[in-house]
């Protein structure tokens, strides 16, 4: 009888890992390093870059073996024990099986999340799973299945989910500026306004105040050219102080891409980025937040010449 050789190798790694996999290990990979079967095509690749980048879906996900090619899109919690995780430090050595490989991200509740919707009095009901997808209760998949916290979310549909609000999150921008506004926006300005809508309600984009220093809303910068304004209004304030840094990590970061890796010399968008830069030098964790920002711009392109420049006015305090 003939054995094929590659059919060999396969049921040998395969036996391999199953043999091993009796501990379970806590899955961290991100999407670019587990093997897909299906993908989606992002319509906004280096947006969705920099939001996923900011997220902690990956802390909430599981590589598994599965059963056949066609698995289910969604997992109960007691569902996905039937299944072998994948020990990651094998994944790169296993990647010629992605046909026998799923991953898969669990709806979770953030703290953050909990903590904002106590302070502001509500039911703390947000959910997240994969890359900010959030929903109060539930996450909604296609057809109108509901995956709620524990459920785990396969990657082709956690990335479905992805794309669809981020085109959401355009057509939002599109509406509030001029069409040859859009098109003459740099691409890391889009992106660092599709970020920050992802996580704002777009109300507060359009708030238009006489009484505040900047008195024109967020897309009248935009709209008027006035791009150290509209830097200086990546100042989203959080209900609760439990998700303060969070946000003011999130703030610099958005401001620096919008920037290119750069603060507009504007004492009001100097005043924002000193502002926030301050919240996160107050946490024991500062080291840990600066190299969270510099290492999430420079996977998202930044020029190694301004995130040394960058260095610098961390240490400093101040800009």
């Amino acid at each position: 009888m003939k054995i094929n050789p590659k059919s060999y190798i396969k049921a040998t790694l395969l036996a391999t890992v199953l043999t091993v996999g009796g501990s379970v290990y806590k899955c961290t990979t991100t999407r670019d390093s587990v093997p897909v079967k299906d993908t989606v095509e992002f319509a906004h690749p280096t947006a969705q870059k920099l939001i996923a980048s900011m997220e902690n879906g990956a802390k909430y996900s599981k590589v598994v073996f599965t059963h056949s090619y066609n698995n289910p899109r969604m997992l109960k919690p007691d569902s996905i024990d039937n299944y072998s995780e994948v020990p990651r430090a094998m994944l790169d050595t296993l990647k010629q099986l992605a046909d026998t490989m799923e991953l898969y991200y669990q709806v979770y509740r953030g703290k953050a999340d909990n903590a904002i919707q106590k302070a502001r009095g509500k039911k703390p009901n947000l959910v997240t799973v994969g890359h900010g997808n959030t929903g109060r209760d539930y996450i909604t998949l296609a057809g109108g299945l509901k995956a709620y916290e524990g459920d785990y979310i396969s990657q082709y549909a956690v990335d479905s989910l992805f794309n669809s609000a981020v085109i959401e999150k355009d057509s939002i921008l599109k509406v509030h500026i001029s069409p040859n506004t859009y098109d003459n926006l740099e691409p890391y300005q889009k992106d660092a306004i599709l970020s920050y809508l992802f996580n704002v309600n777009e109300k507060i984009l359009n708030k238009h105040d006489s009484k505040r220093a900047i008195p024109e809303s967020f897309w009248e910068c935009i709209e008027q050219g006035k791009l150290p304004q509209a830097q200086a209004k990546f100042n989203v304030e959080p209900s609760s102080s439990k998700a303060a840094a969070g946000l003011a990590k999130r703030n610099i970061i958005q401001m620096l891409v919008f920037g290119n890796g750069e603060i507009y010399d504007n004492k009001y968008s100097k005043a924002n980025f000193n502002k926030q830069l301050s919240i996160i030098k107050n946490r024991a964790n500062y080291f840990l937040l600066k190299k969270e920002i510099i290492d999430i711009l420079r996977n998202y392109g930044i020029e190694e010449e301004k995130l040394t420049k960058l260095e610098v006015i961390f240490d400093n305090k101040s800009i």
